[in-house]
């Protein structure tokens, strides 16, 4: 039983091709069965990998008591075996709140951020998630039931960047099945067992009676189902990659969708195409009315708009569609962020941490940045650019204004209004998205970095 486990984890792994040989893989830790399964398999095939590991705990201060006696139980398994640990309380039901999203939202929220932030911190190239087959079926039924596409029936996926998946192929049964035998103890997370929430109804009473009365082997006939699934949506994906170069431009935070191109598509793929160019450009999950309406609004006349999700509006130009953002920005300064914070603003993610000089590497990614730190304020501000702001783009030798900067990046004037900068003691240290300020860029002698992240909502 215990070797059939391993070696199936090992299969997928390898097939995969999850872990490189010289790795530092950071495991996400919470305690239960499922990630102590992840950590003592890593633990145990550590030298036939060739990784190191380390690992993270996220007290998210929800469950009082029982959260710190989470805590305490991954610090002393990790002592125990030697592992490198970090943990970190963050109060994920404020966090919540204030950025007025659901409790399970703020907590994925965080802890990624979180995961991220150690993983540059410790030196890891990769982060392992104990999601395991159980967890790809629920999701995958979770999508179902809610009328999810092509994409949200693909499951969860195997690797994400640098996030990785091992035990993805092993059942929640027969990781405590494992755990029993080897006497490996974990934490039973009792909020499990509350089947007032979706997943946990599924859970706790829809798949073991679906397990009982159609198939015993629910968990792998699905996940393989999904891999199906997945793979067709790989190519079509790459249908619509093949498409994008002469339909769509992205002008800024808006999206122009050449209306004589795509009306030349079949209509059940012009579908498909709206769902994943808009999904992936605005990060969010298009109802089916919102694709219909799409659709329509091609061969519609001009002038037309509709209002897709969020503050999402798509109107119809001659040639063409513009789908973009309306702004929500109500106030010049939304906030003050401190080095170490996270703050959304306007539909977008930006937050300011720390980096180990060891782990600074330059990056094309725009949406991520570093700075120097020497000599700034620890409060930074967010605000919309003014008129006659100016500032020295990296590279540079003048100043430029930030309108004429952001007309040479061919912002359309709508967006431009909207564009956000983060500042310092009154400079601008970062055309938010674009271009950090030649002023604060990170020298040979700098002590101290800061690594500047902009994110979707």
């Amino acid at each position: 039983m215990t070797k059939t486990i391993e070696q199936k984890a090992i299969k997928f792994i390898d097939e995969n091709h999850l872990i490189e040989k010289g790795d530092k893989i950071l495991v996400a830790l919470s305690g239960g069965a499922d990630s102590i399964f992840l950590l003592s398999f890593l633990i145990k095939f550590k030298k036939r990998f060739g990784i190191e590991i380390a690992a993270f705990h996220l007290n998210h201060k929800l469950r009082g008591k029982s959260a710190n006696a989470d805590e305490k139980f991954c610090s002393d398994f990790c002592k125990q075996n030697k592992i490198e640990f970090i943990c970190v309380k963050k109060d994920v039901k404020s966090y919540a709140k204030k950025l007025k999203l659901s409790v399970e939202e703020s907590g994925r929220e965080i802890r990624y951020f979180e995961l991220n932030k150690a993983a540059d911190k410790m030196g890891c190239t990769k982060i392992a998630t104990a999601h395991s087959a159980s967890d790809n079926v629920e999701t995958i039924l979770l999508n179902f039931v809610k009328g999810a596409g092509i994409k949200g029936l693909s499951g969860i996926p195997v690797r994400r960047d640098n996030i990785i998946r091992p035990i993805l192929s092993i059942t929640s049964e027969e990781i405590r099945q494992y755990l029993k035998k080897n006497k490996i103890s974990f934490r039973v997370d009792k909020s499990n067992l509350d089947s007032d929430y979706e997943r946990n109804f599924l859970r706790n009473e829809v798949i073991p009676k679906l397990k009982v009365r159609l198939n015993p082997r629910l968990e792998e006939k699905i996940s393989n189902t999904s891999k199906i699934i997945s793979e067709i949506n790989s190519f079509i994906e790459k249908q619509v990659e093949k498409i994008s170069p002469t339909a769509v431009i992205i002008d800024g935070k808006e999206l122009r969708i050449n209306t004589k191109t795509v009306s030349k598509l079949d209509r059940s793929f012009l579908s498909i195409f709206f769902k994943s160019v808009v999904e992936k450009n605005f990060n969010i999950e298009l109802l089916s009315e919102n694709i219909y309406a799409l659709v329509e609004l091609v061969y519609a006349q001009v002038g037309k708009a509709v209002h897709l999700k969020e503050n999402i509006i798509a109107s119809k130009e001659r040639n063409e569609l513009i789908i973009g953002r309306k702004s929500t920005v109500k106030t010049e300064i939304f906030n003050n962020i401190k080095i170490g914070g996270v703050i959304k603003v306007d539909g977008k993610i930006i937050s300011i941490s720390e980096v180990n000089q060891k782990m600074f590497k330059f990056t094309r990614n725009k949406s991520v940045e570093f700075i120097s730190a020497d000599g700034v304020k620890d409060i930074f501000q967010i605000r919309k650019w003014r008129t006659g702001d100016k500032f020295q783009p990296i590279g540079m030798k003048g100043t430029k204004k930030i309108s004429d900067f952001l007309a040479d990046q061919k912002i359309s004037s709508s967006m431009k209004r909207q564009h956000l900068v983060l500042t310092n003691s009154g400079k601008i240290v970062w055309v938010i998205g674009l271009r950090i300020d030649e002023r604060f860029k990170v020298m040979p002698k700098t002590e101290k970095i800061l690594k500047l992240t902009l994110t979707d909502n």
